[in-house]
């Protein structure tokens, strides 16, 4: 009966070496998580905002076709995904097929 114990107590040790580890890694600082310049078409009234808000936890910002391709070009990244009327996402559809075009 005297070896099981010292099996115990190797299967104690290996445990709570794992779980001394396991807590330094909760610890450890985690990256906060970025979107990829993600940009929706969003109308602009009260349920689009409210609905934006209750899914991102910010009213919407929208931003140009101008805007978006400079974000592109600087590798920025955004926190929440952006708002842009179907207007200006035409408007960048269009932009992009004539840089295509060019390259």
């Amino acid at each position: 009966m005297r070896k099981p114990i010292p099996i115990v107590a190797a299967i104690f040790a290996v445990v709570s070496t794992a779980s001394a580890a396991s807590a330094q890694e909760d610890r450890a600082p985690r990256p906060e998580p970025q979107v990829e310049r993600v940009a929706y078409i969003c109308a602009n009234d009260e349920a689009t905002r409210s609905a934006f808000e209750r899914e991102y936890g910010q009213q919407p910002v929208f931003v140009t076709a101008e805007e978006a391709l400079a974000a592109s070009s600087a590798g920025e990244r955004w926190a929440a995904p952006r708002c842009m009327t179907e207007a200006q996402h035409e408007r960048l559809e269009q932009m992009r097929r004539q840089t295509a075009a060019k390259n």
